[in-house]
């Protein structure tokens, strides 16, 4: 948690000196949380405009103030906690995907899909309707690190790896085949720039 002092320097417009001297407000984006003392009776498009590089979020994400969605417009209070989601298409992302979307997302194939499922791909099946998917879940899934793997593979990567490459095999790839992927590319970037110096702009 970081309490950002000067990101809303300018005197508030709307609420007077009380307005001013109320609680601060907290905005979180992913696993990034800020405290603003000065930002209250701001709209929700300002402070997005405004963090967006420090939090990294793209400008497309929805907000909800205190857990309910709000238009862009909307003005905070003191207190309130702003949260920045990141949209899957033009869903939110706490909102399942159909497989459709899922094979899209991961690129997979219908038969590749099957034997997810089968191994236990995180679902939800609600009786009469189709199978569908919460996207941080299958994340997660993906993202278990094989024992045995060097200390800067994180599941991060994993998960990365396999999102990428697989539309490019026709079978299943699984967490060590990742791991390989992984090991490889270091191995060769070690010999291409042995001295290391330019290697951190490519990885």
């Amino acid at each position: 948690m970081v309490i950002l002092k000067n990101a809303f320097d300018r005197p508030n417009q709307i609420g007077g000196p009380e307005l001013a001297s109320a609680g601060p407000v907290t905005v979180i984006y992913g696993f990034g949380e800020l405290i603003l003392p000065k930002c209250l009776g701001q709209s929700v498009a300002n402070i997005h405009m405004l963090l967006q590089d420090i939090l990294n979020m793209p400008r497309w994400c929805i907000a909800t103030v205190n857990g309910e969605r709000v238009g862009r417009q909307h003005r905070v209070r003191s207190g309130d906690t702003v949260e920045f989601v990141f949209p899957f298409g033009f869903k939110g992302s706490d909102e399942p995907m159909s497989a459709q979307e899922l094979m899209s997302w991961r690129g997979l194939t219908a038969e590749q899909y099957e034997q997810l499922l089968q191994q236990g791909l995180p679902s939800i099946r609600a009786k009469g309707q189709e199978t569908r998917h919460q996207r941080e879940s299958v994340k997660e899934w993906f993202s278990a690190v094989p024992p045995g793997a060097p200390k800067w593979i994180t599941g991060k990567e994993i998960e990365d790896t396999l999102r990428v490459w697989q539309r490019y095999y026709p079978q299943l790839l699984t967490a060590e085949d990742a791991m390989e992927i992984l090991i490889n590319v270091h191995n060769l970037l070690d010999v291409m720039y042995p001295n290391g110096c330019e290697r951190k702009d490519i990885l």
